[in-house]
């Protein structure tokens, strides 16, 4: 039998490409979206009151006590406005899958061109957004730059103590050291400092592996995890399309999870989370929400997550395509997070 073998040009199944993103960061730890009104976006946080009440004799009258305040805070969120370009002469060319000679009309791949473009454009402020979110979790502020945009840092007033970065000798690897201890003295300095109870634990790759070494961890994580009704109890691997995340088990009160995704910046590979990142968390005290500034566009002036937007221009013939949102993520209790490089 006469060997078969097909050239690419003339395979019609295509590979579709494995990159689209998942909002893992902001859907769960950022999960309450805001729609402002303005352009401005306003954020209101309550300031704590843990005073005792003072003692006064039954024949005095009571001490008068200042009333719980909040503080305010406003900020004009640049926009991300991803634009293409479509020339008449990409809608010639055969759309992915089609048969060589092409089947389909001019009109028909336009059609699908413009939704590729859409589509690609939402998921690059997708990419935007947790990339933002992930600085507030690491950093408790996030950081807005462009090449036409003035850098500008909201910050959201983190307690400097629930920032660390392990050195030397104290290095997760390091001989001499578990990890567990300080996976319980982070829990306890979250308590301790505002009074947070941490329920979940982000681990970047290379962190996981390390925590995983540790055989107290080992003896009380539950690993006992679900899938269409068999256990998994083997390891875990992140990173990959659909597979951003996975829960390694719980120990008490704490839910232990394995996060990598990653993203470019000019063709340079990087990751929303480092691979030797701990984040540790109440995600119930946390509360953090993904507002939306308002769009300043005649055909908008109003509040949207996305706004897209398409014109023509005649001379050369073309269309523009164009998304536009402005995004930020507001940290009403940045408390509430503790970020640790661990090594």
């Amino acid at each position: 039998m006469e060997e078969l073998l097909l050239s690419t040009a003339e395979l019609v199944a295509v590979l579709p490409p494995r990159d689209r993103p998942e909002a893992f960061l902001r859907d769960r730890y950022f999960s309450t979206t805001v729609l402002s009104d303005m352009e401005q976006i306003v954020f209101d946080k309550i300031l704590p009151d843990r005073e005792l009440a003072p003692f006064v004799h039954p024949d005095v009258p009571g001490k008068d006590s200042a009333n719980r305040g909040f503080k305010a805070t406003s900020f004009t969120p640049a926009y991300v406005k991803p634009q293409n370009t479509l020339r008449p002469g990409g809608n010639m060319i055969r759309m992915p899958g089609e048969p060589i000679g092409g089947r389909n009309s001019p009109a028909q791949r336009y059609a699908y061109n413009l939704a590729t473009i859409i589509d690609d454009q939402d998921q690059r402020i997708t990419r935007r957004e947790e990339f933002m979110c992930s600085q507030v979790i690491r950093t408790g502020q996030v950081i807005v730059e462009g090449e036409d945009y003035p850098t500008q840092t909201v910050n959201f007033g983190r307690n400097a103590a629930l920032t660390i970065a392990l050195a030397g000798a104290a290095r997760w690897g390091e001989a001499g050291v578990d990890p567990m201890d300080d996976v319980e003295a982070w829990v306890q300095l979250l308590s301790d400092t505002s009074g947070f109870t941490a329920r979940e634990v982000l681990l970047g790759p290379g962190a996981a592996g390390l925590l995983k070494k540790s055989l107290r961890f080992l003896e009380a994580l539950d690993n006992r995890r679900q899938d269409g009704g068999i256990m998994q109890l083997g390891p875990v691997s992140t990173g990959a399309e659909n597979k951003y995340y996975a829960v390694l088990g719980t120990i008490g009160e704490l839910t232990f999870i394995q996060y990598s995704q990653p993203y470019t910046v000019g063709g340079v590979r990087n990751n929303f989370w480092p691979s030797m990142g701990v984040g540790i968390f109440d995600p119930f005290g946390f509360m953090g929400h993904f507002a939306y500034g308002a769009i300043l566009d005649n055909d908008a002036l109003l509040s949207m997550e996305r706004f897209p937007d398409m014109w023509r221009e005649r001379n050369p013939s073309r269309t523009i395509v164009q998304t536009q949102a402005a995004p930020l993520p507001i940290a009403p209790e940045p408390d509430a997070s503790l970020f640790a490089l661990v090594r």
